[in-house]
């Protein structure tokens, strides 16, 4: 065998031994985080934020929000949200802080959201003013894959987790501002208004 093969093959051997290393070490959560102020008083924002049957009127993407526990607010009520015809996402709160925000878990029955093996999302409020709100909204995720899966993911999917968490953001502010459904052509207008929370070191 030459011997420029035998290097070829002992790189690729000591690169799949390297990924598999990576692959069952324990893997750090991935937490993007977007914010920006709301023109509403921290009460109305409230109100909007812990109703959790008006998702689609501010995510992109989505066409109906179902309740489908008894109770509809606080830690243990839980929603589908609707994309199109009967394909839908399970989220169930975990975490509730009254008129600060709460955690919800993103599933599909018992398991995590694809293709992660862990998906939370976090909605928070914090007054500025007696009329100005800001709201900051993150997603932590756990990729499959240990360490390895964790590399991909900051290097792979923060980018498109940040720029749809700032689509969800800026329908959220029309949403809260007016108290109409946003449409593409709002959540476009009002992107510039949401920041990019920088990722914790």
């Amino acid at each position: 065998m030459p011997k420029v093969v035998k290097w070829v093959l002992l790189a690729l051997v000591a690169v799949i031994a390297a990924m598999a290393v990576a692959a069952m070490r324990p893997g750090k959560p991935i937490e993007v985080a977007v914010s920006g102020e709301v023109g509403v008083s921290h009460t109305e924002a409230w109100q909007r934020m812990s109703d959790l049957s008006v998702a689609h009127k501010y995510v992109p993407g989505l066409t109906a929000t179902e309740i489908t526990t008894p109770q509809t607010e606080g830690v243990g009520a839980s929603r589908k949200v609707y994309q199109t015809g009967s394909n839908y996402l399970e989220e169930t709160v975990t975490a509730w802080d009254e008129g600060q925000g709460f955690a919800i878990r993103l599933h599909q029955g018992d398991e995590p959201m694809k293709p992660f093996k862990h998906a939370e999302f976090r909605y928070h409020m914090q007054a500025v003013t007696d009329r100005v709100t800001r709201v900051t909204l993150a997603i932590v995720v756990e990729m499959p894959f240990g360490a390895l899966g964790s590399w991909l993911g900051e290097n792979a999917a923060r980018e498109p987790l940040e720029a749809e968490l700032t689509r969800v953001l800026a329908g959220l502010m029309y949403y809260y501002e007016t108290g109409k459904p946003a449409t593409d052509a709002d959540r476009e207008r009002l992107a510039s208004r949401v920041e990019r929370v920088p990722a914790s070191a």
